[in-house]
């Protein structure tokens, strides 16, 4: 299988106002040090370091992409009411994986919510829009500081998936 580069893909598959909050996603996740590699023909994952933070996606028939940024067991504090409010807006009610799950990593709650489906991709947003985008960045930046600042490592595998 020929790689693509996701920003071709971006633009071949996505309309308009998501087009440009995903190529805003990817620019901001290039500067941070976190490139998508291309997995299969329609997933990226975005690694940091060899930890993976998130897939891409993508739906060509649909013209859609969903956006699965690992998580933890994070305290309710530490993201803002709103954020959190768009996490739940976006996390699974019941095991229903889109078939890429393999639950390796449970969780007992989601932001201190117990309502949800918790494990570490139970929150995807599709054809995100720029509030979405802003919340993905403060997840992956929270998952980021939890690899890399050794919090929960012991509980996280280094690449699972």
């Amino acid at each position: 299988m020929p790689k693509k580069l996701i920003e071709d893909v971006i633009n071949d598959t996505l309309k308009s106002d998501t087009q440009k909050n995903i190529s805003d996603l990817i620019a901001w996740l290039r500067e941070n040090k976190m490139n998508p590699a291309q997995s299969s023909a329609t997933t990226w994952k975005i690694h940091s370091k060899a930890c993976v933070m998130c897939y891409f996606r993508f739906d060509f028939d649909a013209g859609d992409i969903r956006i699965t940024p690992f998580i933890c067991e994070y305290k309710h504090d530490s993201l803002a009411d709103n954020l959190k409010e768009i996490v739940w807006a976006n996390a699974l009610k019941e095991k229903n994986c889109h078939g890429s799950c393999h639950c390796s990593y449970k969780l007992k709650t989601i932001f201190e919510r117990k309502d949800f489906y918790a494990c570490a991709q139970a929150v995807t947003f599709t054809n995100p829009n720029a509030a979405d985008i802003e919340c993905i960045k403060e997840l992956i930046k929270m998952r980021k500081d939890v690899l890399m600042n050794g919090k929960l490592m012991s509980a996280l595998p280094r690449n699972f998936e």
